[in-house]
């Protein structure tokens, strides 16, 4: 199995990569990379088990492109949690996947070759490549009947896309990709976390290939972007009161379309959306940053602790208080 790369970034403009079959590894292995180039500057981390390699960035970053070459099957799991990731085929008849910050995209590519343009200053991503053999591991060998339309699209080397556009991040999603990254366990416990993690996130969004995409339900282009605007807006402005009535009239649509829509794009109701980006920005208030509930509670847009105590162990399961960094 071989990567080929093409760009400026790389010594005599070309970056070769090859890797065992099916990414079969005798053991773990971790390795952090510091990058600095003409177009990337920061911390790329590879890590490698049996069947998966998956790779974490937290780069800044000029526009560039590269171009990609991969003589295997390519399956991939990708969160562009900042930044933006275009691949356009060369063979225009093959679908390109363009995935914009705040989103994923779970897809096959029987045979990658094209070019990857990155026009972000920065990027921060999880990406997680596997195999079908590694989908024969963890679903067993009818996975195909199991997975009507991604696996027809395997039978017939077909690219497949989980979605025709690329989906937002949900606050669950984040939840889980932020216990891989600030993974600090030992290497002994740390594998068979990840592993458990990284099955469970495909398994996950496995089970939804076969879902309808809605089609009839699509939004217009405004109104997707207007609801992406809308949640941009809830995340920068938690403290604030944040009812469907002042987001309508803010946004000029009504209540009922915002409720229609915004469900459409995300997995969700509006109020259970608000509250888990609550939770999540609170938590990371007590557990890395120092706040005490109190300030956590209202930064987050909680005039009574004890109101924002309930609901925190509601999601969480544990008093807020046990995650403050002076109680770890």
């Amino acid at each position: 199995m071989k990567t080929i790369l093409k760009s400026a970034m790389f010594e005599n403009n070309v970056f070769i990569k090859k890797f065992n079959k099916d990414f079969k590894v005798e053991v773990y292995s971790e390795n952090s990379i510091e990058v600095d180039n003409c177009y990337e500057k920061g911390m790329l981390t590879e890590i490698n088990f049996d069947g998966i390699r998956m790779i974490m960035r937290d780069i800044e970053t000029k526009h560039h492109t590269i171009g990609v070459f991969h003589d295997f099957p390519f399956f991939k799991l990708q969160f562009e949690i900042e930044g933006s990731s275009l691949y356009t085929p060369t063979d225009p008849q093959e679908k390109e996947v363009y995935i914009p910050k705040g989103h994923y995209n779970l897809f096959y590519i029987p045979k990658v070759e094209g070019t990857l343009t990155y026009e972000a200053d920065s990027r921060k991503t999880v990406e997680i490549l596997f195999t079908e053999q590694y989908l024969k591991r963890l679903i067993g060998n009818d996975f195909k009947e199991s997975l009507t339309l991604f696996g027809n699209a395997i039978e017939n080397k077909q690219s497949f896309k989980m979605w025709p556009k690329s989906k937002p991040i949900s606050s669950e999603l984040y939840k889980c990709i932020h216990e891989i990254t600030n993974c600090n366990y030992k290497k002994s416990i740390k594998k068979p976390f990840l592993v458990t993690k990284v099955n469970e996130l495909l398994l996950v969004l496995l089970a939804k290939t076969d879902e309808t995409t809605q089609e009839n339900k699509q939004l217009s282009v405004n109104d997707y972007i207007r609801i992406l605007e809308i949640e941009n807006y809830i995340k920068k402005n938690l403290k604030k009161p944040l009812t469907i009535n002042k987001l309508a009239t803010g946004f000029g649509i009504n209540t009922s379309k915002l409720k229609h829509d915004f469900k459409v794009v995300f997995p969700t109701t509006i109020f259970k959306h608000i509250t888990a980006l609550r939770m999540e920005e609170a938590k990371n208030m007590l557990q890395y940053k120092g706040f005490s509930v109190s300030e956590a509670s209202y930064e987050v847009g909680y005039k009574n602790p004890q109101h924002f105590t309930v609901a925190f162990k509601k999601v969480y399961g544990i008093l807020p208080s046990l995650l403050m960094s002076n109680s770890i």
